[in-house]
């Protein structure tokens, strides 16, 4: 697993258990942070509430890069199974190009030389 992915699973466990000891282990805080008592806003619940948060859009772009790039691969894949491979289109459109490039004019000398019989 990705260092990212398993950083992103720490801080989102650290945010819940933050979430949940101030929710129910309020005392147990407190005995710990006597400090604490007489706030009415719990730097521990936000604290535990900001790494969820920056567990999740961590995990959230992380996970948004690897399923591109397992798309990019299942495609890459389908292409092989399919018997089109990107290195043979390569060098074909360089030749069909010109090809093209030579029967588009041809077109064009013949459709001049039949524009010019009907006149």
């Amino acid at each position: 697993m990705n260092k990212l992915v398993i950083v992103s699973w720490v801080l989102k466990a650290l945010g819940i258990v933050l979430v949940l000891l101030m929710l129910f282990g309020h005392e147990i805080v407190l005995n710990l942070f006597p400090g604490l008592e007489g706030m009415s806003i719990n730097p521990f619940f936000y604290a535990g509430i900001l790494c969820y948060a920056a567990g999740a859009v961590i995990y959230f772009f992380v996970n948004k890069k690897e399923r591109a790039e397992r798309r990019r691969r299942e495609i890459e894949e389908s292409y092989k199974r399919a018997g089109l491979d990107d290195s043979d289109d390569d060098e074909s459109d360089d030749d069909s190009g010109e090809a093209d490039a030579e029967a588009g004019d041809e077109r064009d000398a013949e459709t001049a030389r039949e524009i010019s019989n009907e006149k």
